[in-house]
């Protein structure tokens, strides 16, 4: 995810650099230290851009609580258990540098001042950006399809960097402070699942212990024939007690007035030659007791 936030930066500013002056730079994510200023200045031909990672830090304000996996519904019915990203704000240093001498007839610091500037326009015209919409991809939905929030020269310096251009063994230089919020896939995400319904009630008289314990259970008659599609209108019977439901149009089933224990039910329907007849284990039987696929 990191390698391509910094493409996401890179594409953005490649991409809406425009016609200069200044000319659009080279761009670059190199610790700018003596060997850097030496490369630049040696094997050089046009200005380059260097766009830093130096920290990443989580942004506690955007974290989801609970962390535990919850239920997202996919376009087939179906559902997957999953934990919410993680947003991390990432620090970059951009500076500018040019391969030119400083001399009196070239001065290089204002055409790194200029490209510097055109930097700046682009982020602050540009404060959230989808990688996607880019053309970057490869790190999931999650961080593709979702915004990278930009703070461009924030007035409180993140941290000191008063150290950071002598850890460099080079002169303090002018940069551009860039806080990118982006999100990170946990990846933690179920096998897909039907969804299924499990209600407890329970009915007690005020001041006197629990008494009666009701349950409701929800399920869902498919087509095993034909990629488990609903089937609308079958009939769902308990054994034990004769009582019948009806599906909805959308093939969901809700029986009440249960109780804790194993039950039999049979689900059928017009134009289906087989029943199917199974357990179910109130209420806290396998997901699957709760699907009957008709053949």
């Amino acid at each position: 995810m990191l390698n391509l936030l910094d493409e996401t930066i890179r594409t953005l500013l490649d991409s809406k650099w425009g016609a200069g002056p200044p000319a659009k730079p080279e761009f670059f994510f190199t610790v700018p230290n003596e060997k850097w200023q030496a490369d630049v200045t040696t094997n050089g031909a046009k200005m380059r851009l260097n766009i830093y990672m130096y920290e990443m830090r989580e942004n506690r304000d955007w974290r989801r609580a609970p962390l535990d996996p919850t239920p997202l519904p996919l376009p087939d019915r179906r559902v997957v258990f999953s934990r919410p990203p993680v947003y991390l704000d990432c620090h970059f240093l951009i500076s500018a540098w040019s391969p030119a001498e400083d001399s009196t007839l070239l001065n290089p610091i204002e055409d790194e001042h200029a490209t510097l500037a055109r930097a700046l326009r682009i982020l602050y015209q540009n404060p959230e950006v989808v990688p996607s919409v880019l053309g970057v991809n490869g790190a999931g939905p999650v961080f593709d399809d979702g915004a990278v929030v930009l703070t461009v020269a924030p007035p409180e310096t993140p941290r000191v960097l008063n150290d950071f251009w002598s850890t460099m063994k080079l002169p303090w230089r002018p940069a551009i402070q860039l806080v990118a919020m982006a999100p990170l896939d946990l990846v933690t995400d179920s096998a897909p699942s039907t969804r299924v319904i499990t209600l407890i009630q329970k009915h007690a008289f005020v001041g006197s212990p629990p008494g009666e314990e009701w349950i409701q259970i929800g399920g869902w008659v498919v087509d095993g024939n034909n990629a488990d599609k609903p089937v609308p209108g079958a009939t769902i019977r308990h054994v034990d007690t004769s009582r019948v439901v009806t599906a909805d149009d959308e093939g969901r089933w809700v029986m009440t007035g249960l109780q804790a224990g194993n039950h039999t039910f049979v689900g059928s329907a017009a134009g289906f030659a087989n029943n199917d007849t199974h357990g179910v284990a109130v209420p806290n039987g396998p997901l699957a007791q709760h699907v009957f696929r008709l053949t």
